[in-house]
């Protein structure tokens, strides 16, 4: 019919097929696309969202349960693949949290989102060892962080030792000899010594109520690796 909707079925037919052509190529990898932090095994990209088949096996088998689906709003190629999220815990709770211990002392040392992953999306390298895999970096923000803000917080610093011991803690005190009140102790991370586990972001306090104003995240938090 003349005039009619000039969007006709096989116009339509064709503009989808295009979309997933260049989504099958990684053309749209990058369109509104949120950089996330990844399971052990995930961190090519690429490999992850061509892969992932959102079966959710993954975040089903996570011990810590410290895996969950990414939402619309990290891309919509990101949407259902498996992220970490280290924030969903009380803060200040050094004897009941949760981190990634690339399940080093489960499975065989195999963590087990990459053990079930049925489509290699989560695909771990030839030489994968708990004691040395990296799958993020703790990023401070001293604006928000308490120690910075003249109160002395001592939450990051002291779970990094617990579960990564004093030689691989990747936390330290810039002013290690301070010990007066105005004299704080100042956190800082050592991105080489950092895995990304995510127990510092867990007990982190900066976010409860009356510590930082309008914080939009907790003043520690794990980042995905760049590159």
């Amino acid at each position: 019919m003349a005039g009619g909707n000039p969007l006709s079925r096989r116009t339509l037919c064709i503009g989808v097929g295009a979309t997933v052509a260049m989504a099958g190529l990684g053309s749209l990898r990058y369109v509104g696309s949120e950089a996330l932090v990844r399971p052990p095994g995930g961190q090519d990209e690429e490999n992850l969202v061509s892969k992932c088949v959102h079966c959710y096996r993954c975040i089903e088998a996570c011990p810590e349960q410290v895996i969950v689906p990414a939402s619309i709003g990290s891309g919509v190629l990101n949407m259902r693949t498996p992220r970490m999220e280290f924030s969903d815990c009380y803060p200040g709770q050094l004897d009941d949290f949760r981190y990634c211990d690339m399940c080093a002392e489960r499975n065989g040392g195999v963590p087990l989102c990459a053990d079930v992953c049925p489509t290699g999306a989560l695909q771990l390298t030839a030489d994968f060892a708990p004691e040395t895999e990296v799958i993020g970096v703790a990023v401070l923000n001293t604006e928000t962080c308490i120690a910075y803000r003249s109160s002395f917080c001592a939450f990051c610093h002291d779970v990094c030792i617990q579960v990564r011991g004093e030689e691989n803690a990747a936390i330290y005190y810039q002013n290690a000899d301070a010990s007066e009140a105005l004299d704080t102790r100042l956190p800082v991370v050592d991105a080489e010594k950092c895995n990304g586990c995510g127990a510092c972001e867990a007990v982190c306090v900066s976010a409860q109520a009356g510590s930082a104003m309008n914080a939009a995240e907790r003043a520690i938090v794990v980042k995905p690796l760049e590159g």
